[in-house]
């Protein structure tokens, strides 16, 4: 029989975070942000082909973690 164990987990960066982020959807890269970018938050650190200018992620917010429990056998 396993036991539980809880570790910390990273909870990812949205574009809401984004220090680019203006709000409604809507970002200094993007008027709008397309659905399909919206989620990837902080996984945009290149450019993207159609952007507004240079601008990737940044965040001047602190990382938040999620306590996780699984069952280690």
């Amino acid at each position: 029989m396993g036991h539980l164990v809880d570790y910390q987990k990273p909870v990812f960066f949205g574009c809401e975070d984004c220090i680019h982020y203006i709000g409604t959807g809507r970002c200094k890269a993007f008027d709008p942000i397309p659905i399909d970018y919206f989620d990837i938050g902080e996984k945009h650190k290149e450019v993207i082909d159609g952007q507004n200018g240079d601008y990737v992620f940044e965040t001047t917010k602190e990382r938040q973690y999620d306590r996780v429990y699984e069952v280690e056998e």
